[in-house]
C-alpha cells in the first residue's frame, strides 16, 4: 500500500494516453461482456423449465409439418407421462411487421399442467380459459404496447390465413419468457377450418430420469406411420431454433476472443511506449536500491489497474444501460427479459486483469532487465 501512490501518479503519467487507452478498453469489454450474457440468455431459454421436466414431440419431417391431434391420445397412454398440451407457433404480428413478438396457440386445458414454470392469477386464468379469444400476455409486452387487461387487440397473419383477433384476459409471469402471447388452440383450429393438425405436443415427465427413454419410445411407436415424430428436450428444442440462425454461440464465442486478443495488442503497443519512455527512471528507482522483482511488480500494478479501470468502465456502462434498453423489442422478442449477469461481470474483469498482466508483462520484464549504468546511459 505505500507504493499506492507512486503506481497512481505513472499510471496518469501521460494523462490523454492513459485515458485513450481506458475508453479503448471500456468499448471492447463493453462489447465483451454483452456478447458473453447474449449467450447466458440463450442457455437460460433451456433451463428454464421448473425441474426440466418437459420433452417436446415434433414432426421427423421438419418442424414445419404439423402432426395429426390423434397423436394426443397414444402419448398419453405411454407410462411416465403426467400430461400433453398441444402447441402451435402462429408467428404473426402487431400492427406493423417491427412489432413482431412469440405467439402461439395453445391447449388451454393443460397448459398449467405442463408449463408449471408460468404463473397466472387463478380469476385471470379462468377468465382465459372461459374466452374462446381470450389471450394470456407476457409482462414485458403489456408494458411495450401500454396494453391492459380487457383489451382487444388484433395480429396480423404471416403463416397462417386469418388475423387472430383477440381479447387480453390475463397476464402471465415467468423468470426468462416475459415478451409472448398464447391464445386456444380451438380458436386457431377452428379459423383453420378444423384440420386437426398441430406443430408440437409438449409432455411434462414424472421422472426426468427416464425422459430420454421415453422419447426413444415415442419415436419408435410413431416409426412406420404417416406422421413420424422427433422426440427431444427442451433445450435441445430450443437450441434447434439457434441452429436455424447457423453456430451462434460459435460466432459470439470467436468474436469476443478476437476482441480480447486485438485489446491485448492494441494494450501491448501502448505499454511498450511507456515502458520505452521510463528506462532511465527505472534505472534510478534500481539504483536507489529498489530491487528488480519490486519495480517489475510496480509496472506490473500499474498495467493491470489501467485495462482494469477501462474494463470496468465498459462493463459497468452495459450493467446501467441494459437495466433501460428494452433488448425484447429491439430484437423483436430474442432477448426479451436481457440483462448483464454478476458471473459474466467478474469473468470479464478478471479477463481484463489478465490482458494488462499479458500485454504489460513482456515489456515490463524488457524495461527492468537492463543494467543501472545501461538505463542510465540510454538516451530516450
Amino acid at each position: 500500500m505505500r507504493f499506492a501512490k507512486l503506481v497512481r501518479r505513472n499510471l496518469f503519467r501521460n494523462k490523454l494516453r492513459a485515458i485513450l487507452t481506458m475508453m479503448l478498453m471500456a468499448a471492447i469489454f463493453f462489447f465483451v461482456v454483452t456478447m458473453m450474457s447474449i449467450l447466458k440468455a440463450f442457455d437460460r431459454y433451456g433451463n428454464a423449465g421448473e425441474g426440466a421436466n418437459r420433452i417436446v414431440v415434433q414432426s421427423a419431417v421438419s418442424l414445419a409439418t404439423p402432426l395429426p391431434f390423434a397423436h394426443e391420445a397414444k402419448l398419453r397412454l405411454i407410462p411416465g407421462v403426467v400430461d400433453v398440451c398441444k402447441m402451435q407457433w402462429v408467428g404473426a404480428y402487431y400492427k406493423d411487421k417491427k412489432d413482431f413478438f412469440a405467439n402461439f396457440a395453445v391447449d388451454h386445458d393443460h397448459m398449467q399442467s405442463v408449463f408449471d414454470d408460468y404463473r397466472v392469477d387463478p380469476k385471470e386464468f379462468e377468465a382465459f380459459k372461459n374466452d374462446r379469444r381470450g389471450v394470456l400476455v407476457g409482462t414485458e409486452l403489456m408494458q411495450r404496447f401500454h396494453w391492459k387487461i380487457g383489451d382487444r387487440i388484433t395480429l396480423k397473419q404471416q403463416l397462417f390465413p386469418y388475423d387472430p383477433e383477440l381479447t387480453i384476459r390475463g397476464i402471465y409471469q415467468h423468470p426468462v419468457n416475459t415478451a409472448a402471447l398464447y391464445f386456444h388452440m380451438d380458436y386457431h383450429d377452428e379459423m383453420m377450418g378444423n384440420r386437426g393438425r398441430v406443430g408440437t405436443f409438449w409432455l411434462k415427465i414424472k421422472d426426468p430420469s427416464k425422459m430420454a427413454a421415453i422419447s426413444q419410445q415415442i419415436d419408435g411407436m410413431f416409426k412406420n406411420s404417416e406422421d413420424p415424430t422427433e422426440t427431444v428436450t427442451e433445450k435441445q428444442f430450443q437450441a434447434g431454433f439457434m441452429e436455424m440462425m447457423g453456430n451462434v454461440k460459435l460466432l459470439f464465442t470467436s468474436v469476443s476472443s478476437s476482441a480480447v486478443f486485438m485489446v491485448i495488442l492494441l494494450a501491448a503497443i501502448t505499454m511498450s511506449m511507456s515502458a520505452r519512455e521510463r528506462v532511465t527512471e527505472i534505472a534510478v528507482l534500481k539504483a536507489i536500491g529498489f530491487e528488480r522483482r519490486l519495480v517489475l511488480t510496480l509496472m506490473l500494478c500499474e498495467f493491470t489497474l489501467l485495462t482494469l479501470c477501462g474494463g470496468a468502465l465498459g462493463i459497468g456502462f452495459a450493467k446501467v444501460a441494459f437495466a433501460f434498453i428494452p433488448m425484447g423489442k429491439v430484437t423483436q422478442g430474442f432477448l426479451a427479459g436481457f440483462f448483464i449477469p454478476n458471473d459474466s461481470m467478474v469473468v470479464s474483469l478478471a479477463v481484463a486483469a489478465g490482458v494488462g498482466l499479458l500485454a504489460g508483462g513482456w515489456p515490463a520484464i524488457n524495461a527492468t532487465r537492463l543494467s543501472v549504468a545501461d538505463g542510465l546511459r540510454r538516451v530516450v
